[in-house]
C-alpha cells in the first residue's frame, strides 16, 4: 500500500489535502462513514478511507486551513453527494506523509456530525462502495485482517472509538490541541514501525527506545497503534 522513493530520488512535495471524519450516533456507539476506493487505483487501491482529497486551485480561502475546509466540503459532495455546513467542522488532526514515501500529502483531518437521513451516493469510479460502521467495529475488523485501512484512518478510528457518544467526542476534540503526525518509518526485525512525535524513539528514529510510546507497527499486513499519553490541551 505504501510506495517508497528510490534511493537517490528527490523528496516529493507534500500536496495539500483534507479529510472528513463524518460521524453519527448508532445503536452500537459512534459510527463513521467509510468509502472503499477502487481496487484499480494506484494509490490506496481497495482501501477503506474517509471522504476527502487534494486541495484544488479553485478551493477558496485565504490560507491553507480555510482552503482545506473548502476542499473537504467539496470532496464530500463529489464522493458521496452529502453536504454538511462548514461551521459544523472541528479540526481533528494533521498528517504529513514521510519524506521517503513517493506520494506525499499534508492532510488536515476534520470531524463533522451527520444528522440527516440522506444516504451516500458513490460514483462507482474512484469510490465503489460505502458503509456506516461503528468505530470500534472497524478497528476490530482491521485487526482481524478483514478491513484494509491506512494508518491515519486506523489511528483516527481508534481515537473516535474511545468516546461513548458524539457530545463527549466533540467536547474532547474541541479542548485538545489537534495532534500532528509526521511519521518516521523504521524496520524492527520483520516489522515496520511508524514513529510519531511524542514517542521516545522519534527524534533518533529508534524504535527500540521505550516510553513514552507513540507509534504504529505493521506486522504481517496488519497495523497496531500504541499511545501511552494523553493529548495536550488546546492553547488559550
Amino acid at each position: 500500500m505504501i510506495e517508497l522513493n528510490k534511493k537517490n530520488d528527490p523528496v516529493p512535495e507534500a500536496k495539500l489535502s483534507a479529510t472528513l471524519i463524518l460521524a453519527r450516533e448508532g445503536a452500537q456507539g459512534i459510527e463513521c462513514l467509510l468509502l472503499r476506493r477502487n481496487p484499480e487505483l494506484r494509490v490506496m487501491g481497495g482501501a477503506w478511507v474517509f471522504p476527502g482529497g487534494k486541495v484544488d486551485e479553485t478551493d477558496g480561502g485565504s490560507d491553507d486551513y480555510s482552503r482545506s475546509v473548502s476542499a473537504v466540503l467539496r470532496e464530500l459532495q463529489e464522493e458521496t453527494s452529502l453536504h454538511v455546513p462548514g461551521r459544523d467542522l472541528v479540526y481533528f488532526s494533521r498528517w504529513l506523509t514521510p519524506e521517503i514515501v513517493k506520494y506525499r500529502f499534508d492532510t488536515r483531518f476534520f470531524l463533522a456530525p451527520h444528522t440527516g437521513s440522506e444516504l451516500p451516493v458513490v460514483d462507482g469510479d474512484e469510490i465503489v462502495d460505502f458503509q456506516w460502521i461503528p468505530a470500534d467495529r472497524a478497528v476490530l475488523l482491521q485487526n482481524e485482517g478483514e478491513l484494509v485501512v491506512a494508518p491515519p484512518t486506523l489511528v483516527s478510528l481508534i481515537d473516535v472509538a474511545r468516546y461513548p457518544d458524539l457530545p463527549t467526542l466533540w467536547d474532547a476534540v474541541g479542548q485538545r490541541e489537534p495532534p500532528f503526525f509526521f511519521p518516521k518509518i523504521r524496520a524492527a526485525g520483520e516489522d515496520r514501525v511508524f514513529l510519531y512525535p511524542g514517542d521516545h524513539g522519534y527524534e533518533e528514529g529508534n524504535p527500540a527506545l521505550g516510553d513514552p510510546c507513540h507509534r504504529t507497527t505493521l506486522t504481517m499486513g496488519r497495523y497496531e497503534y500504541q499511545r501511552s499519553f494523553n493529548w495536550p490541551a488546546r492553547s488559550a
